[in-house]
């Protein structure tokens, strides 16, 4: 490709924004880009391996010819079914709060949003004060003899140990994230998520009896 023709490519892009890259070597990077060009309505994804010129305190990236590039909604097609993944497995709070930082890999947030909304949902599903937090809400929310959202048909070891899920989890995952910085790696991050979403499901389950 000459300069000429370049250049002629880079003025023709509207917009561009990177969704995801990672380094190959020490020298190169693959991205993953979404592209917009003037006069085209549609969108392309393109995946393109990167040249990586050290320049003082930044890196310089220089596209080159390997790579390809699909139409937006072509290359959804082609990966449907696992980005479907996502929306199979999670509630849809969790998605929506919480799945792009995981997807920018900002673990901790992640599950920290995740807990804060099980908060929040079981707060609103009881019409509590937002006072009322923590491991305090979830004892008041699950009390096994009157809180909104016990199940009073079950036995009652089985009404406690629900009060003790709620109230270990929230205090396991939620309180220390809203104190320091915690380490997590992607695998322990989507256990998580799965467990805050079956905690998110728990909730919308008692609040629809009770309406």
């Amino acid at each position: 490709m000459t300069k000429k023709n370049k250049k002629d490519i880079k003025s023709n892009i509207l917009s561009q924004e990177t969704i995801a890259e990672t380094s190959r070597r020490g020298y190169e990077k693959i991205r993953l880009s979404r592209v917009k060009y003037k006069d085209n309505p549609y969108n392309f994804i393109d995946l393109r391996l990167f040249q990586i010129e050290q320049d003082e305190d930044k890196d310089i990236l220089h596209p080159t010819k390997k790579g390809v590039q699909f139409k937006e909604e072509d290359f959804q097609r082609l990966i449907g079914k696992w980005t479907l993944v996502p929306s199979l497995l999670f509630h849809k709070i969790i998605i929506k709060k919480c799945w792009s930082h995981v997807e920018r890999t900002e673990f901790a947030d992640a599950v920290f949003k995740a807990f804060k909304s099980v908060e929040i949902e079981t707060r609103k599903a009881c019409g509590f004060p937002v006072e009322l937090i923590g491991v305090k809400l979830m004892r008041k929310a699950f009390d096994p003899e009157k809180g909104p959202l016990t199940d009073s048909s079950v036995p009652k070891a089985e009404r406690q140990a629900i009060s003790d899920l709620f109230c270990g989890t929230i205090g396991l995952y939620k309180n220390p994230h809203s104190h320091r910085d915690v380490e997590l790696e992607f695998n322990e991050t989507f256990e998580m998520l799965l467990l805050a979403t079956h905690l998110l499901n728990i909730i919308d389950k008692r609040k629809n009896k009770k309406s």
